[in-house]
């Protein structure tokens, strides 16, 4: 029997209402949001003396997901995981670093390494997950080509499962403010889909996600409608 201490149970409080405020500081009056970050990384971290809020709240699951830039080529961060079909109750956690090769908006392409170590509510390590993404900007500069390949390790109870993880996003610019995004993903034979919108609200510090996805098989219903927001302000160090 898990015994949850007083402190845990209030850090984990905690995460749920600043998700919460998040959510409804931008997200206005609306009472039924959908979301889910991109499955598709690009070879991006975020700017350097500075950090990232990231704000999901999905059919299936929703996420709190904040990072800081240790150097201009190395991102760490962690992503708070609630069940937002079971009274929005928190199912775990994974810490994640990314390192880049280059600013690929700058240099017109960059490789990047990615791996993340997931935890469940009780911080018992379940998940592996390491990919390379690519990045490349296309169309005159104006849109970028992501590409990503991994592994992922998850615990099955009496052993560990392992699958090739792997896919394809495009990030295509149509105004100043309003970029489409569209991405295929896989691990080992399973495929899905997302598409949708990224509108600038802020140009270059506040930005939502309007995406929709799921599985090609009939059955696979996630990740379903998403939003998603994402607070990226200039160095402020």
């Amino acid at each position: 029997m898990r015994i949850e201490t007083k402190s845990s149970t209030n850090i984990i409080l905690f995460i749920k209402i600043s998700t919460i405020v998040v959510l409804m500081t931008f997200s206005g009056t609306s009472k039924v949001a959908f979301s889910q970050q991109s499955i598709v990384d690009d070879a991006a971290v975020t700017t350097q003396r500075s950090f990232q809020l990231e704000s999901w709240y999905g059919a299936f699951e929703s996420e709190l997901v904040p990072a800081v830039a240790l150097t201009s080529r190395l991102e760490a961060g962690a992503a708070f995981v609630f069940d937002s079909k079971d009274n929005f109750s928190f199912t775990g956690y994974s810490l994640e670093v990314k390192a880049v090769s280059a600013d690929f908006e700058e240099t017109g392409s960059a490789f990047g390494l990615f791996a993340g170590f997931g935890f469940d509510e009780s911080s018992s390590f379940e998940e592996l997950i390491t990919y390379i993404p690519y990045s490349r900007v296309i169309l005159n500069d104006s849109s970028a080509l992501h590409l990503n390949l991994g592994l992922s390790l998850v615990d099955a109870g009496d052993d560990w499962e392992a699958g090739v993880i792997y896919g394809v996003r495009t990030d295509i610019a149509l105004h100043e403010r309003f970029t489409l995004l569209t991405e295929v993903f896989a691990e080992n034979d399973t495929f899905g889909f997302q598409a949708g919108g990224r509108v600038g609200i802020v140009p270059g510090l506040l930005e939502m996600d309007i995406m929709y996805g799921r599985g090609f098989d009939s059955y696979a219903e996630f990740p379903g409608f998403t939003l998603g927001l994402a607070f990226t302000p200039d160095a402020v160090w």
